[in-house]
């Protein structure tokens, strides 16, 4: 078995916190919403495995920004183009 030390514990219970389920305020698009929602989960899973799997380090610790920016970046898209991507002009 695995024991997570107290650091590394800290670190996961931080990440858990920061990627949390976030309710959909009103007025807002709730597609759009659960999308966002979608990647959150998806990628605080990814974040989740990184930090059980990893020894800390720098590279660790540079490895869940990117995945912070890749959240980031895909709520942008979700943002700018909605649930079925950039329109096409015909």
């Amino acid at each position: 078995m695995n024991m997570m030390t107290k650091s590394k514990q800290s670190i996961l219970d931080r990440w858990q916190h920061d990627t949390r389920f976030r309710a959909c305020p009103d007025g807002v698009d709730q597609i759009r919403h659960h999308d966002r929602e979608a990647v959150r989960s998806v990628l605080a899973v990814a974040g989740e495995d990184l930090i059980r799997l990893l020894p800390q380090s720098r590279e660790a610790n540079h490895a869940l920004n990117k995945i912070e920016e890749a959240i980031h970046w895909a709520h942008d898209a979700i943002d700018r183009h909605g649930e079925h991507g950039p329109k096409v002009s015909e």
